[in-house]
Order: structure tokens, then C-alpha cells, then sequence
């Protein structure tokens, strides 16, 4: 016969907090994404501010601005205004916000793993102290109340 089945309850509380430090991170980590992203100008939050009055120093500006940057109007994503631009915005902002909401989604569901196995680990051990004090109950010296021995048949 073999072992049996052998848990180590507080191995299972230091990973459950592990797995939530790992979710806890990892949320913290999209969040940077997104806004690092959103800081660049990808549409998620914004290339600028409020649109500018155009003067023939603005236009100049615009250009040189266009030649050394991504984007060459202020408020535009980096990937331009222009229809090609435009598809690709379209393509890249589903799979960037796709993208971010399973990451949050992940981050979610890793702290929920930690918190189960902190939930496992108590469960366990109440358990075990449970069935201790149920054997040590039901044990033969318990139910006569003292030593317990063991008959042998008579010899002929």
C-alpha cells in the first residue's frame, strides 16, 4: 500500500500568497502598459490636446514635427490620420484593448488562485485537527478506560 495522499498546508498558504503577489504585479504591469501606450499618443489616450490655430509658423512646425516624429498633427495617432492609418487604428486599437482586458482578466484570476489555496491550506488543517481528535476519541484504551488486552484461546 502506498503513502497515501500528503499535503503540506503551509507550503499551500506561502503559494497562495505568492499567486496573489504575482497577480498583484501583473495587474500593476498592464497598468503601466496602458498607460505608457495611452502616453504615446495610441488612441487609448489621446495624442494631444485641443486642436491649434493654423499660421503659416504652425504649418512649418506641423512639417519639420511630421519628418522627425510619428504623428504630424497634434490630437493624431502616431499611425497617421490617412485611411491606411485609419484601418490600422481600427486593427490595433481591438487588439490592444483585447489585449489589456485579458491581462486584467489574468491578473484577476491569479490573485483568485492565491486566495483559494490560503482557503485550502486553512481548510486542511482544520480538518486534520478534526480527524486527530477523532481518533485519539475512538481509540481502544479511550472506550474501556485503561489497557486494553488481547485474549488468547485456552490450550488443550
Amino acid at each position: 500500500m502506498g503513502d497515501g495522499f500528503k499535503t503540506n498546508p503551509e507550503m499551500l498558504k506561502v503559494e497562495g500568497k505568492n499567486f496573489s503577489e504575482i497577480g498583484r504585479d501583473f495587474y500593476q504591469a498592464t497598468t503601466k502598459l496602458k498607460n505608457g501606450l495611452a502616453a504615446q499618443g495610441d488612441g487609448g489616450g489621446g495624442g494631444g490636446g485641443a486642436p491649434k490655430e493654423t499660421t503659416f509658423s504652425s504649418v512649418a512646425q506641423d512639417a519639420w514635427k511630421g519628418l522627425t516624429t510619428l504623428s504630424d498633427k497634434e490630437g493624431t495617432p502616431p499611425w497617421g490620420d490617412d485611411e491606411l492609418g485609419e484601418k490600422f487604428g481600427v486593427v490595433y486599437e481591438g487588439l490592444r484593448d483585447g489585449m489589456t482586458d485579458s491581462m486584467e482578466h489574468l491578473a484577476t484570476k491569479l490573485n483568485e488562485i492565491g486566495k483559494a489555496l490560503g482557503r485550502m491550506a486553512k481548510n486542511h488543517a482544520e480538518n486534520e485537527d478534526f480527524n486527530d481528535a477523532l481518533i485519539k476519541e475512538h481509540k481502544p484504551e479511550n472506550q474501556f478506560g485503561g489497557e486494553v488486552r488481547i485474549l488468547k484461546p485456552a490450550s488443550k
